[in-house]
């Protein structure tokens, strides 16, 4: 839309701080699934005299809209359209097609994990892409990991669409948004998007003195914007990245919480929100005394936040936190989902070892939570070693000149997690360590008396409550090779006991151990 009134800052004196912005589109279904629903979508200023407002129809059938606007000629806009449905054959094309991200509203647990807006569950596998929309990064280079991604099973891409720190989409007095380098941004998040991979995205990355440098007013109007710009993709918000660290950016917690109750408002559709946290042990998060593990310690009774994270950071004994830390959330009342948001980064091939990005994985999904994300070091500037592209110059890690990061043995075992969970009815298990006897660190989920998964992190032996079936019951179970990625042995076993299982390679026959999965299903 074309405005007839000037503005001096239209960013600025058309989105005012407490005020409404400048346009706002109504969107009334008025036919098929679609009648009855109503919309009011905010606009954006998109450069010169030109707004935008973005729709993503949520039902089928007819609609209209009419704009509001102080300008007469905007507030003349209008018309109607028809939204019509995917096929099943688009849908398994790109499952992003299913609809907008949320957690799951029904069933025994509702509140554990997400699903598209059709009720399809959706498994978070995440990327750590931070600074990906900033310029520099050549398109083709991020289009081939996220096409890599997008086979491999990945759901989930974490990005900042900043107005400080990498991107500074916002101009340097966080004033004049750059118009170009965000129809940029834009590219790759449609780009994400058609390969079904739904966008974590973050208007801010938390610094210090962040209170003097942009200030509560900036920082909402940044927040704002991004919602009205980016509402119609498939994404999930995030409030910052590392938003506790430096205490908070000098910003208290409670404009933190009151920043999440202001997206609520501003999305038509309710896209899923979460925070990322600076965990302990860090000097930048123990500022204030305002690390945490977890959002659950501090945010889990705010009405806006649909899901705990935790960046349990980048060290061996960190590592050992995951399944205490999702425990301890999957344990919090009202249910809400839970994800580990960064662990321990695979910076190069064989640190993390590729053992430890399995245990943080395959712990926090039979723990309980939603999903995982990898860390690939490399990740965060879309690095593969491409000589048709010019080698990247600039901030750490320095990336490899030979080694192809796409296939770190740690993304490789994350690939595999992911088709193999979406091989299963996941989304019905619930973690069970108690029926894993005699083993060093139980972890296991199940549906009892019907299907089971047990991490088993040292091989070895290790036993299996199966009392909650008849002793006629009959099971089905597998060894899966984790190193290999593949199944090595089946058998058969009865359940109404307690039974014993030996991994295939165990000490002194094999001199190096390996992680294994255990998996049985019923199958009389």
């Amino acid at each position: 839309m074309t405005a007839s009134v000037q503005f001096a800052n239209p960013y600025v004196e058309g989105l005012p701080d407490g005020g409404q912005p400048f346009v706002v589109v109504t969107f009334t279904g008025t036919g098929g699934n679609a009648k009855g629903l109503r919309y009011a979508v905010p606009g954006f200023w998109d450069g010169g005299q030109r707004w935008k407002v973005r729709f993503a129809a949520p039902a089928v059938g007819e609609w209209s809209y009419s704009a509001h606007s102080s300008d007469p000629v905007l507030a003349s806009v209008k018309g109607t359209f028809e939204c019509t449905g995917w096929s099943a054959a688009e849908k398994d094309a790109n499952p992003a097609r299913h609809g907008f991200v949320r957690v799951a509203r029904r069933g025994p647990r509702a509140g554990r994990y997400f699903e598209y807006a059709d009720g399809t569950p959706f498994l978070w596998v995440g990327d750590t892409w931070w600074p990906w929309l900033k310029r520099g990064i050549p398109f083709a280079r991020a289009k081939q990991v996220i096409d890599d991604r997008s086979a491999r099973g990945f759901t989930i891409g974490q990005v900042l669409f900043g107005a400080n720190s990498a991107t500074q989409f916002a101009g340097r007095r966080f004033d004049a948004p750059d118009i170009d380098a965000i129809h940029n941004a834009e590219r790759f998040i449609a780009y994400a998007n058609s390969r079904g991979i739904t966008l974590w995205v973050m208007p801010w990355w938390s610094a210090n003195h962040l209170d003097q440098t942009a200030g509560p007013e900036k920082m909402r109007r940044w927040t704002r914007y991004m919602v009205h710009r980016l509402g119609a993709y498939n994404v999930i918000w995030n409030l910052a990245g590392e938003y506790n660290m430096y205490d908070y950016g000098g910003l208290g917690l409670q404009f933190w919480k009151d920043l999440g109750a202001l997206v609520r408002r501003e999305d038509p559709y309710r896209h899923a929100i979460g925070v990322h946290n600076t965990p302990p042990g860090w000097k930048a998060g123990e500022m204030g005394d305002s690390a945490q593990w977890s959002t659950g310690s501090v945010l889990h009774h705010e009405p806006w936040l649909d899901f705990n994270g935790s960046q349990v950071g980048h060290a061996k004994w960190r590592n050992e936190m995951v399944p205490r830390i999702i425990a301890e959330d999957y344990a919090r009342k009202p249910a809400k989902p839970v994800i580990i948001t960064e662990p321990w980064y695979e910076f190069i091939e064989g640190s993390a070892p590729a053992m430890d990005v399995r245990f943080a994985a395959w712990s926090a999904i039979l723990s309980g939570a939603a999903g995982h994300t990898y860390g690939g070091g490399h990740q965060w500037w879309a690095d593969i070693p491409d000589p048709a592209l010019p080698p990247r110059k600039g901030p750490w890690p320095s990336p490899p000149n030979t080694v192809d990061t796409l296939d770190y043995p740690g993304a490789v075992s994350m690939g595999f997690l992911a088709k193999f969970m979406k091989s299963i009815e996941w989304w019905k298990f619930e973690p069970h360590p108690e029926l894993v006897l005699e083993y060093p660190q139980p972890l296991a989920s199940a549906i009892p008396g019907r299907e089971y998964l047990v991490y088993a992190r040292y091989g070895g032996q290790l036993k299996l409550d199966l009392r909650s079936s008849p002793t006629s019951a009959r099971f089905r179970f597998t060894w899966i090779d984790l190193v290999a990625s593949k199944e090595t042995r089946s058998g058969d076993v009865n359940g109404g006991d307690v039974r014993a299982f030996h991994a295939p390679e165990d000490y002194p026959a094999h001199l190096h151990y390996k992680d294994w999965l255990l998996h049985l299903v019923r199958v009389d």
